[in-house]
């Protein structure tokens, strides 16, 4: 009975290291055909490794630099995005989206909104909502250990209260970064184009007025949707609808 219990055992061991081996095989030779030009059989690695639930913000930098090679625009910044999204400090998906970015033909302006708001805008998407939040209870905690100093040690110095101020300032920027985060990257739908062009409309349909043209690799904010159609806003401030087939949400 042992030994019944023992060869049942190694065969549920087996039986769960083998997708693992499985797996890395994917992931190796998915570098071996990117290494060798061969991006088309890397990209579908990499999809298989998805579709096992094998995602990390690696996997989504190497799809993203392997659609960018075959010339898949809009695939690429999906990928780099989708890599920024589980680890917005990934700075080479950073920098790889802001290239990829730089070949796409809509070059929509966004409108400046100050030096102090920018600053805000790349403070608060350093990290992620989980980053964040790390930070707010660190904060907290250091400002619960000087105020439990101040009422044990009455006669503390004067410059305790000052050196509270710091912990204070982290707690309010670190609880305004994550809401911002959880916004931008669970509550807000995003989403862009795949196709060499697509018509941006007035309403959900072929029947309605021509808005705009936006070609592969646009990116924008998925508003609602209806039946066949995302009503998308643009950085700029655009609203219209588009086809959904040329769309993938991001």
């Amino acid at each position: 009975m042992r030994s019944l219990f023992r060869c049942s055992f190694l065969i549920l061991l087996m039986a769960a290291a083998a997708p693992a081996a499985n797996n890395e095989e994917l992931w190796r030779q998915a570098a071996e055909y990117y290494d060798a030009g061969q991006y088309r059989p890397a990209i579908e690695n990499y999809q298989r490794l998805l579709e096992r639930q094998f995602d990390n913000a690696q996997l989504y930098y190497n799809l993203g630099n392997a659609y960018f090679k075959a010339g898949e625009l809009g695939h690429a910044i999906w990928s780099f995005r989708k890599a920024l999204r589980l680890d917005p400090g990934f700075k080479q998906a950073r920098t790889n989206l802001e290239y990829a970015r730089s070949f796409n033909t809509d070059q929509v302006s966004i409108e400046r909104r100050g030096f102090i708001l920018d600053i805000w805008d790349f403070l608060s998407g350093l990290l992620s909502s989980n980053g964040y939040l790390i930070i707010l209870s660190l904060a907290w905690w250091v400002a619960a250990a000087l105020v439990i100093y101040k009422l044990i040690r009455l006669e503390s110095p004067s410059w305790l209260y000052y050196l509270l101020i710091v912990p204070l300032v982290i707690i309010i920027f670190a609880s305004a970064s994550a809401v911002r985060r959880v916004n931008d990257d669970r509550l807000t739908r995003w989403g862009v184009i795949l196709r060499e062009s697509a018509d941006i409309r007035e309403g959900p349909g072929v029947e309605f007025n021509r808005l705009e043209v936006g070609h592969e690799g646009l990116e924008f904010k998925i508003l609602s949707d209806r039946e066949n159609s995302y009503l998308i806003e643009l950085g700029n401030g655009l609203k219209g609808w588009v086809d959904k087939e040329a769309v993938l949400e991001i």
